[in-house]
């Protein structure tokens, strides 16, 4: 990992920053089209926000900022999270909407008064944990790049292992179902890689912030494939590179990093959205036009010069 810090044409800070932004980009670019496919971008927020507490939580139990504990930690309660929108959706028949909207603000605000309780506590080692609502990456070091990455390393792989059953139940589910393929090991395995792309993000981008991450790489791809590798590839090309240019314009302007990296992200998707070649929206008012104009030049249609007569003398 060193080496690839050094070798980058900038501070050895901003470097890190850089580095560990794109590997963050990278693995929720890659992650986020398995909730965008299914339809479950808002679980992924209601995960996401769900992270607050648990950072709360790991600090008072390491009583300092240790980073793995915090994660843990924010893993564990958007695990929570998840199971509770999932419960209410099924136990007590709520509409998705419904579970998600009641979950998203019950554990968002756990997070907010734990973080004013701590802050109201006097310990001054709190200083800075706010900064988990939108994120911030400065504070970054090796160390913690590293973890990226290997944890990271670790989804990518789960995913590539586990490709062509989670390609099914995407596009396919009634045949996924048919082939023997149980519906709670895919949800289960789906919420366990967003909540490992939405753990790793928190710092970087911010529990607020995270789900945008997700869905943007994954809205700007869509548009310009339709097979689920490519869809992934595109999806984390775009959200690494989000992330990576992201740090450093924010860092150079003295800006916060997760707004940034987001705002890039979403940039590209709105770019996609508008002028993919075959289904963004320019390409979908040119084609009637140019259809018209085709039937309009075509011969023996309207607008083509009569034929004359034959047979009548």
């Amino acid at each position: 990992m060193n080496w690839l810090i050094t070798s980058l044409p900038l501070p050895y800070p901003e470097a890190v920053v850089a580095v560990g932004a794109a590997a963050i980009g990278l693995v929720a670019g890659a992650l986020g089209p398995l909730a965008v496919l299914r339809g479950r971008s808002m679980f992924g927020d209601a995960m996401s926000h769900g992270t607050l507490p648990g950072v709360v939580l790991g600090f008072v139990v390491a009583g300092t900022k240790h980073l793995p504990l915090m994660l843990l930690g924010a893993g564990l309660t958007a695990a929570l999270a998840a199971l509770a929108v999932i419960g209410l959706e099924r136990c007590a028949g709520s509409r998705p909407d419904v579970a998600i909207g009641v979950v998203l603000s019950a554990a968002f605000t756990t997070g907010i008064v734990l973080l004013t309780a701590l802050a109201s506590s006097g310990n001054a080692g709190q200083s800075g944990l706010a900064d988990y609502l939108f994120g911030q990456p400065a504070g970054m070091v090796e160390r913690d790049v590293l973890l990226t990455a290997v944890v990271g390393a670790c989804a990518l792989l789960a995913v590539t292992a586990c490709f062509r059953v989670l390609r099914t139940a995407a596009f396919d589910p009634g045949f996924a179902a048919v082939a023997g393929v149980p519906r709670w090991a895919v949800e289960a395995a789906s919420t366990v890689l967003l909540a490992v792309a939405i753990v790793l993000g928190v710092r970087t981008v911010g529990a607020v912030l995270m789900v945008a991450l997700l869905v943007a790489p994954a809205v700007a791809a869509r548009q310009l494939t339709t097979r689920l590798g490519g869809l992934v590839t595109l999806s984390a090309l775009v959200g690494g590179t989000s992330g990576a240019a992201g740090a450093v314009l924010a860092g150079r302007a003295e800006l916060p990093a997760g707004p940034v990296i987001v705002l890039l992200a979403t940039s590209v998707a709105v770019l996609a959205v508008l002028f993919a070649p075959r289904r963004g929206v320019l390409a979908r008012v040119r084609r009637p036009v140019a259809a018209a104009e085709s039937r309009s030049s075509a011969p023996g249609e309207a607008g083509a010069p009569p034929r004359e007569a034959s047979g009548a003398r």
